[in-house]
Protein backbone atom coordinates (compact mmCIF):
# COMPACT_ATOMS: atom_id res chain seq x y z
CA UNK A 1 0.00 0.00 0.00
CA UNK A 2 2.92 2.69 0.68
CA UNK A 3 4.58 1.61 -2.62
CA UNK A 4 1.83 2.13 -4.46
CA UNK A 5 1.14 5.34 -2.63
CA UNK A 6 4.91 6.40 -3.14
CA UNK A 7 4.42 5.55 -6.90
CA UNK A 8 1.08 8.09 -7.63
CA UNK A 9 2.89 10.76 -5.63
CA UNK A 10 6.06 10.11 -7.70
CA UNK A 11 4.07 10.20 -11.25
CA UNK A 12 1.64 13.58 -9.62
CA UNK A 13 5.18 15.31 -9.27
CA UNK A 14 6.01 14.39 -12.88
CA UNK A 15 3.04 15.04 -14.54
CA UNK A 16 3.10 18.33 -12.34
CA UNK A 17 6.67 19.08 -13.96
CA UNK A 18 5.78 18.32 -17.04
CA UNK A 19 2.98 20.84 -16.91
CA UNK A 20 4.62 23.56 -15.49
CA UNK A 21 7.44 22.88 -18.35
CA UNK A 22 5.09 22.90 -21.15
CA UNK A 23 3.12 25.82 -19.30
CA UNK A 24 5.92 27.74 -19.47
CA UNK A 25 7.23 26.85 -22.87
CA UNK A 26 4.08 28.03 -23.94
CA UNK A 27 4.29 31.15 -22.12
CA UNK A 28 7.97 31.99 -23.91
CA UNK A 29 6.32 31.17 -27.36
CA UNK A 30 2.96 33.49 -26.51
CA UNK A 31 5.50 36.10 -24.92
CA UNK A 32 7.79 35.90 -28.17
CA UNK A 33 4.96 35.93 -30.49
CA UNK A 34 3.64 39.27 -28.91
CA UNK A 35 6.95 40.49 -29.50
CA UNK A 36 7.27 39.65 -32.86
CA UNK A 37 3.65 40.35 -33.42
CA UNK A 38 3.19 36.85 -35.14
CA UNK A 39 -0.31 35.32 -33.73
CA UNK A 40 -0.42 32.65 -36.66
CA UNK A 41 -0.54 30.30 -33.98
CA UNK A 42 -3.16 29.53 -31.64
CA UNK A 43 -2.72 29.45 -27.64
CA UNK A 44 -6.13 28.15 -25.95
CA UNK A 45 -5.16 29.24 -23.10
CA UNK A 46 -4.30 32.90 -24.11
CA UNK A 47 -7.03 33.11 -26.90
CA UNK A 48 -8.70 36.16 -24.77
CA UNK A 49 -5.37 37.70 -23.98
CA UNK A 50 -4.44 37.09 -27.90
CA UNK A 51 -7.65 38.69 -29.37
CA UNK A 52 -7.18 41.52 -27.13
CA UNK A 53 -3.74 42.31 -28.65
CA UNK A 54 -5.19 41.53 -31.89
CA UNK A 55 -8.14 44.40 -31.54
CA UNK A 56 -5.39 46.44 -30.21
CA UNK A 57 -3.30 45.97 -32.96
CA UNK A 58 -6.06 46.09 -35.64
CA UNK A 59 -7.37 49.17 -34.24
CA UNK A 60 -3.67 50.77 -34.43
CA UNK A 61 -3.35 49.45 -38.07
CA UNK A 62 -6.68 51.16 -38.86
CA UNK A 63 -5.85 54.36 -36.48
CA UNK A 64 -2.53 54.87 -38.71
CA UNK A 65 -4.24 54.46 -42.07
CA UNK A 66 -6.95 57.06 -41.07
CA UNK A 67 -3.92 59.54 -40.12
CA UNK A 68 -2.19 58.64 -43.30
CA UNK A 69 -4.91 59.36 -45.27
CA UNK A 70 -6.15 62.50 -43.74
CA UNK A 71 -2.47 63.64 -44.13
CA UNK A 72 -2.57 63.30 -47.38
CA UNK A 73 -5.46 64.83 -47.90
CA UNK A 74 -4.95 68.30 -46.31
CA UNK A 75 -3.18 71.51 -48.38
CA UNK A 76 -0.66 71.90 -45.10
CA UNK A 77 2.92 70.09 -45.81
CA UNK A 78 3.83 68.09 -42.87
CA UNK A 79 7.27 66.89 -42.49
CA UNK A 80 8.60 65.07 -39.59
CA UNK A 81 12.06 64.24 -38.55
CA UNK A 82 15.01 62.92 -36.11
CA UNK A 83 16.32 66.01 -34.52
CA UNK A 84 19.96 63.71 -34.61
CA UNK A 85 20.20 61.86 -37.91
CA UNK A 86 17.86 63.56 -39.68
CA UNK A 87 15.82 60.37 -40.62
CA UNK A 88 12.67 61.47 -42.18
CA UNK A 89 9.48 59.91 -39.99
CA UNK A 90 6.82 61.58 -41.92
CA UNK A 91 6.53 63.47 -45.17
CA UNK A 92 3.35 64.15 -46.62
CA UNK A 93 2.45 64.99 -50.61
CA UNK A 94 1.53 68.50 -49.89
CA UNK A 95 4.62 68.68 -48.56
CA UNK A 96 7.00 67.52 -51.60
CA UNK A 97 4.60 69.28 -54.08
CA UNK A 98 4.82 72.62 -51.97
CA UNK A 99 8.87 72.50 -52.67
CA UNK A 100 8.91 70.65 -55.97
CA UNK A 101 11.09 67.21 -54.24
CA UNK A 102 10.54 63.58 -54.32
CA UNK A 103 9.79 61.75 -50.73
CA UNK A 104 13.18 61.68 -49.43
CA UNK A 105 14.13 58.87 -46.37
CA UNK A 106 16.23 61.55 -44.79
CA UNK A 107 16.46 65.79 -45.24
CA UNK A 108 20.17 66.00 -45.17
CA UNK A 109 19.48 65.00 -49.40
CA UNK A 110 18.21 68.46 -48.67
CA UNK A 111 21.69 70.10 -47.97
CA UNK A 112 23.01 68.81 -51.06
CA UNK A 113 20.26 70.12 -53.17
CA UNK A 114 19.32 73.44 -51.53
CA UNK A 115 21.53 74.36 -48.48
CA UNK A 116 19.22 77.56 -47.57
CA UNK A 117 16.33 75.64 -47.52
CA UNK A 118 17.90 73.28 -45.25
CA UNK A 119 19.26 76.02 -42.94
CA UNK A 120 15.80 77.35 -42.76
CA UNK A 121 14.41 74.38 -41.97
CA UNK A 122 16.71 73.84 -39.06
CA UNK A 123 15.81 77.16 -37.79
CA UNK A 124 12.28 77.13 -37.74
CA UNK A 125 11.29 77.85 -33.80
CA UNK A 126 9.22 75.86 -31.94
CA UNK A 127 5.58 76.40 -30.31
CA UNK A 128 5.09 79.64 -32.57
CA UNK A 129 3.63 80.64 -35.71
CA UNK A 130 6.39 81.83 -38.92
CA UNK A 131 6.18 83.64 -41.52
CA UNK A 132 8.60 81.31 -43.67
CA UNK A 133 9.84 82.46 -47.24
CA UNK A 134 11.05 79.17 -48.95
CA UNK A 135 13.35 79.98 -51.98
CA UNK A 136 12.63 76.24 -53.62
CA UNK A 137 13.17 75.39 -57.78
CA UNK A 138 12.76 78.95 -59.01
CA UNK A 139 9.87 79.49 -56.93
CA UNK A 140 8.93 81.73 -53.87
CA UNK A 141 6.32 80.82 -51.68
CA UNK A 142 5.33 82.43 -47.90
CA UNK A 143 4.20 79.93 -45.70
CA UNK A 144 3.11 80.03 -42.51
CA UNK A 145 5.08 77.43 -40.41
CA UNK A 146 4.59 75.97 -36.95
CA UNK A 147 6.35 73.50 -34.98
CA UNK A 148 6.63 71.49 -32.29
CA UNK A 149 8.86 68.71 -30.76
CA UNK A 150 7.70 65.18 -29.51
CA UNK A 151 9.56 62.05 -28.28
CA UNK A 152 8.94 58.23 -29.13
CA UNK A 153 10.38 54.96 -28.99
CA UNK A 154 13.37 56.47 -27.02
CA UNK A 155 13.65 59.55 -30.20
CA UNK A 156 13.27 63.21 -30.46
CA UNK A 157 11.33 64.41 -33.50
CA UNK A 158 10.60 67.41 -35.07
CA UNK A 159 7.27 67.83 -36.40
CA UNK A 160 6.64 70.67 -38.95
CA UNK A 161 3.37 72.35 -40.52
CA UNK A 162 3.87 74.11 -43.67
CA UNK A 163 0.72 76.61 -44.69
CA UNK A 164 1.24 78.17 -48.10
CA UNK A 165 -0.03 81.94 -47.96
CA UNK A 166 1.12 83.22 -51.31
CA UNK A 167 -2.11 83.53 -52.53
CA UNK A 168 -3.50 84.91 -49.55
CA UNK A 169 -0.33 87.54 -49.24
CA UNK A 170 -0.60 88.62 -52.90
CA UNK A 171 -4.45 89.24 -52.06
CA UNK A 172 -3.46 91.49 -48.96
CA UNK A 173 -1.34 93.18 -50.61
CA UNK A 174 -3.25 93.71 -53.93
CA UNK A 175 -5.74 94.75 -51.25
CA UNK A 176 -3.93 97.19 -49.34
CA UNK A 177 -2.72 98.88 -52.43
CA UNK A 178 -6.23 99.38 -53.91
CA UNK A 179 -7.04 100.47 -50.54
CA UNK A 180 -4.35 103.21 -50.76
CA UNK A 181 -5.38 104.02 -54.24
CA UNK A 182 -8.24 104.98 -52.87
CA UNK A 183 -7.36 107.16 -49.45
CA UNK A 184 -5.06 108.46 -51.67
CA UNK A 185 -7.96 109.81 -54.85
CA UNK A 186 -10.08 110.59 -51.70
CA UNK A 187 -8.17 113.25 -49.66
CA UNK A 188 -7.04 114.94 -53.06
CA UNK A 189 -10.42 115.10 -54.38
CA UNK A 190 -11.52 116.60 -51.43
CA UNK A 191 -8.83 119.42 -51.90
CA UNK A 192 -8.96 119.80 -55.52
CA UNK A 193 -12.76 120.14 -56.25
CA UNK A 194 -12.63 122.97 -53.87
CA UNK A 195 -9.94 124.72 -55.36
CA UNK A 196 -10.78 124.09 -58.67
CA UNK A 197 -14.35 125.76 -57.61
CA UNK A 198 -11.91 128.69 -56.26
CA UNK A 199 -10.09 129.40 -58.84
CA UNK A 200 -13.36 129.26 -61.48
CA UNK A 201 -15.00 131.99 -59.60
CA UNK A 202 -11.75 133.77 -59.95
CA UNK A 203 -11.71 133.12 -63.57
CA UNK A 204 -15.01 134.52 -64.15
CA UNK A 205 -14.64 137.77 -62.07
CA UNK A 206 -11.23 138.85 -64.21
CA UNK A 207 -13.11 137.55 -66.98
CA UNK A 208 -16.33 140.03 -66.66
CA UNK A 209 -13.79 142.95 -65.38
CA UNK A 210 -11.70 142.48 -68.74
CA UNK A 211 -15.31 142.99 -70.76
CA UNK A 212 -16.54 145.81 -68.65
CA UNK A 213 -13.04 147.38 -68.63
CA UNK A 214 -13.66 148.45 -64.92
CA UNK A 215 -10.44 148.92 -62.87
CA UNK A 216 -10.06 147.24 -60.13
CA UNK A 217 -10.62 148.50 -56.86
CA UNK A 218 -9.26 147.63 -53.27
CA UNK A 219 -11.89 145.49 -52.18
CA UNK A 220 -11.75 143.70 -55.22
CA UNK A 221 -7.90 143.46 -55.17
CA UNK A 222 -8.27 142.03 -51.45
CA UNK A 223 -10.82 139.06 -52.39
CA UNK A 224 -8.42 138.07 -55.27
CA UNK A 225 -5.41 137.88 -52.99
CA UNK A 226 -7.02 136.33 -50.13
CA UNK A 227 -8.71 133.37 -52.83
CA UNK A 228 -5.13 132.87 -54.22
CA UNK A 229 -3.52 132.78 -50.80
CA UNK A 230 -6.02 130.10 -49.89
CA UNK A 231 -5.38 127.89 -53.59
CA UNK A 232 -1.98 128.30 -52.71
CA UNK A 233 -2.00 127.22 -49.23
CA UNK A 234 -4.42 124.41 -49.76
CA UNK A 235 -2.18 123.02 -52.88
CA UNK A 236 0.60 123.26 -50.26
CA UNK A 237 -0.62 121.27 -47.75
CA UNK A 238 -2.34 118.81 -50.67
CA UNK A 239 1.55 118.68 -51.86
CA UNK A 240 2.45 117.75 -47.86
CA UNK A 241 -0.37 115.12 -48.26
CA UNK A 242 0.99 113.23 -51.53
CA UNK A 243 4.40 113.68 -50.03
CA UNK A 244 3.42 111.85 -46.65
CA UNK A 245 1.88 108.97 -48.69
CA UNK A 246 5.27 108.84 -50.95
CA UNK A 247 7.22 106.61 -48.19
CA UNK A 248 5.15 104.11 -46.48
CA UNK A 249 8.11 103.33 -44.30
CA UNK A 250 7.66 106.06 -42.50
CA UNK A 251 5.46 107.40 -39.51
CA UNK A 252 3.89 110.93 -40.32
CA UNK A 253 5.47 113.49 -38.20
CA UNK A 254 3.07 116.08 -37.64
CA UNK A 255 4.82 119.92 -38.38
CA UNK A 256 3.42 121.29 -34.88
CA UNK A 257 2.85 124.87 -33.81
CA UNK A 258 0.27 127.18 -32.81
CA UNK A 259 -2.48 128.71 -34.90
CA UNK A 260 -5.38 130.56 -34.90
CA UNK A 261 -8.23 128.25 -35.16
CA UNK A 262 -10.81 130.84 -36.61
CA UNK A 263 -8.29 131.86 -39.21
CA UNK A 264 -7.63 128.54 -40.33
CA UNK A 265 -11.83 128.51 -40.23
CA UNK A 266 -12.01 131.21 -42.16
CA UNK A 267 -9.71 129.95 -44.78
CA UNK A 268 -11.17 126.45 -45.19
CA UNK A 269 -14.67 128.67 -45.46
CA UNK A 270 -13.47 130.65 -48.74
CA UNK A 271 -11.60 127.89 -50.33
CA UNK A 272 -15.25 125.95 -50.30
CA UNK A 273 -18.22 128.40 -49.79
CA UNK A 274 -18.41 128.78 -54.09
CA UNK A 275 -18.89 125.25 -54.27
CA UNK A 276 -21.46 125.08 -52.06
CA UNK A 277 -23.49 127.69 -52.43
CA UNK A 278 -23.62 126.57 -56.29
CA UNK A 279 -25.18 123.46 -54.64
CA UNK A 280 -27.49 126.26 -52.69
CA UNK A 281 -25.86 124.83 -49.67
CA UNK A 282 -25.61 127.91 -46.63
CA UNK A 283 -22.43 128.22 -45.43
CA UNK A 284 -21.61 129.68 -41.93
CA UNK A 285 -18.43 130.41 -39.19
CA UNK A 286 -18.76 131.39 -36.24
CA UNK A 287 -16.85 131.50 -33.26
CA UNK A 288 -17.20 131.78 -29.46
CA UNK A 289 -13.32 133.29 -29.24
CA UNK A 290 -11.65 134.60 -32.15
CA UNK A 291 -8.20 134.14 -30.25
CA UNK A 292 -8.44 130.88 -29.50
CA UNK A 293 -5.32 128.52 -30.90
CA UNK A 294 -4.63 125.79 -31.16
CA UNK A 295 -1.04 123.71 -31.14
CA UNK A 296 -1.52 121.40 -34.25
CA UNK A 297 -0.30 120.46 -38.12
CA UNK A 298 -2.19 123.14 -39.64
CA UNK A 299 -2.12 121.45 -42.74
CA UNK A 300 -3.61 117.68 -41.53
CA UNK A 301 -6.50 119.36 -39.36
CA UNK A 302 -7.57 121.62 -42.23
CA UNK A 303 -7.65 118.11 -44.37
CA UNK A 304 -9.70 116.64 -41.73
CA UNK A 305 -12.22 119.79 -41.77
CA UNK A 306 -12.34 119.54 -44.76
CA UNK A 307 -12.92 116.00 -45.25
CA UNK A 308 -15.87 116.90 -42.31
CA UNK A 309 -17.66 119.90 -44.76
CA UNK A 310 -17.02 117.34 -47.44
CA UNK A 311 -19.18 114.63 -45.30
CA UNK A 312 -21.47 117.00 -44.86
CA UNK A 313 -22.41 117.70 -48.12
CA UNK A 314 -23.62 114.79 -48.89
CA UNK A 315 -25.92 114.36 -45.95
CA UNK A 316 -27.33 117.85 -46.66
CA UNK A 317 -28.12 117.19 -50.15
CA UNK A 318 -32.03 115.70 -49.84
CA UNK A 319 -32.74 118.16 -47.19
CA UNK A 320 -35.02 121.60 -48.46
CA UNK A 321 -32.85 124.27 -46.66
CA UNK A 322 -29.50 122.39 -46.42
CA UNK A 323 -27.03 124.61 -43.61
CA UNK A 324 -23.29 123.52 -42.55
CA UNK A 325 -21.92 125.00 -39.75
CA UNK A 326 -17.90 125.42 -39.06
CA UNK A 327 -17.90 126.67 -35.12
CA UNK A 328 -14.22 127.69 -33.18
CA UNK A 329 -14.15 128.34 -29.70
CA UNK A 330 -12.44 127.09 -26.06
CA UNK A 331 -14.47 124.39 -23.62
CA UNK A 332 -14.86 124.99 -20.34
CA UNK A 333 -11.42 123.00 -19.42
CA UNK A 334 -9.77 125.17 -21.59
CA UNK A 335 -9.34 123.19 -24.66
CA UNK A 336 -9.54 124.53 -28.06
CA UNK A 337 -12.35 122.87 -30.41
CA UNK A 338 -13.51 122.82 -33.96
CA UNK A 339 -16.62 121.47 -34.82
CA UNK A 340 -18.36 120.93 -38.25
CA UNK A 341 -22.39 120.41 -38.02
CA UNK A 342 -24.96 119.95 -40.38
CA UNK A 343 -28.74 119.74 -40.50
CA UNK A 344 -28.67 116.52 -42.61
CA UNK A 345 -29.94 112.95 -42.38
CA UNK A 346 -27.98 112.15 -39.55
CA UNK A 347 -26.43 109.08 -38.60
CA UNK A 348 -28.28 105.55 -37.07
CA UNK A 349 -27.98 104.00 -34.47
CA UNK A 350 -26.46 100.45 -36.52
CA UNK A 351 -24.04 102.02 -38.29
CA UNK A 352 -22.81 105.09 -35.89
CA UNK A 353 -20.14 102.34 -33.94
CA UNK A 354 -18.77 101.27 -37.38
CA UNK A 355 -18.26 104.78 -38.96
CA UNK A 356 -14.58 105.26 -38.27
CA UNK A 357 -13.56 101.40 -39.51
CA UNK A 358 -11.65 101.87 -42.63
CA UNK A 359 -13.53 101.39 -46.01
CA UNK A 360 -16.74 101.19 -44.04
CA UNK A 361 -18.42 103.79 -45.74
CA UNK A 362 -23.09 104.34 -45.77
CA UNK A 363 -22.54 106.11 -48.93
CA UNK A 364 -23.46 104.31 -52.29
CA UNK A 365 -20.13 104.93 -53.62
CA UNK A 366 -17.97 106.46 -50.92
CA UNK A 367 -14.43 103.78 -50.10
CA UNK A 368 -15.21 104.88 -46.16
CA UNK A 369 -11.67 106.19 -45.26
CA UNK A 370 -11.73 109.60 -44.75
CA UNK A 371 -13.15 109.24 -41.50
CA UNK A 372 -10.47 106.30 -40.49
CA UNK A 373 -7.36 108.87 -42.04
CA UNK A 374 -9.44 111.69 -39.97
CA UNK A 375 -9.58 109.61 -36.72
CA UNK A 376 -5.80 108.56 -36.89
CA UNK A 377 -5.13 112.31 -37.59
CA UNK A 378 -6.39 113.54 -34.49
CA UNK A 379 -5.03 111.33 -32.31
CA UNK A 380 -1.44 112.21 -33.65
CA UNK A 381 -2.18 115.34 -32.16
CA UNK A 382 -3.07 113.65 -28.72
CA UNK A 383 -6.83 115.06 -29.66
CA UNK A 384 -10.02 113.59 -29.28
CA UNK A 385 -12.89 113.26 -31.96
CA UNK A 386 -16.54 113.54 -30.49
CA UNK A 387 -19.54 112.48 -32.54
CA UNK A 388 -22.95 113.87 -32.15
CA UNK A 389 -25.81 112.88 -34.12
CA UNK A 390 -29.67 112.29 -34.42
CA UNK A 391 -30.99 110.28 -37.07
CA UNK A 392 -33.10 112.64 -39.29
CA UNK A 393 -31.78 115.79 -37.30
CA UNK A 394 -28.26 115.91 -38.43
CA UNK A 395 -24.64 115.45 -37.23
CA UNK A 396 -21.67 117.73 -35.81
CA UNK A 397 -17.95 116.43 -35.43
CA UNK A 398 -16.13 117.80 -33.08
CA UNK A 399 -12.36 117.81 -32.49
CA UNK A 400 -10.89 118.38 -28.96
CA UNK A 401 -7.30 119.81 -28.96
CA UNK A 402 -5.54 118.99 -25.91
CA UNK A 403 -5.10 121.95 -23.06
CA UNK A 404 -2.48 124.88 -24.74
CA UNK A 405 -0.81 124.45 -21.11
CA UNK A 406 0.74 121.34 -21.60
CA UNK A 407 2.58 122.54 -24.80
Amino acid sequence: MTILLSTLIVLLLIYILYVRRKTNREIDEFAESILYKDFSKKYPRFQTITDAFLNLAREKEAQQHYLKEMLELVDTGILAYDIETYETLWMNDAFTTMLNIPHIKNINWLKKQNEGLFNELLDIPVNESTLLTIHARKQTIKTMTNASVFQTGGKTYKLIAFHNVSATMEEVESGAWKGLLNVMTHEIMNSIVPVSSLSDTLRRKIHALKETSSPLSEPDVEDMEFALDTIHRRSDGLLRFAETYRSLSQKIVPDMKFYNLYELLNAIHSLMNPSLQQKGIGFTLKTDNPDVTAYMDRDLIEQVIINFVTNATYAVKEKENPEIHLFSGCDNEGHPYITVADNGCGISDTIRDKIFIPFFSSKKNGNGIGLSISREIVKLHNGKLHVQSQEGAGSAFTVLFSSPNKH
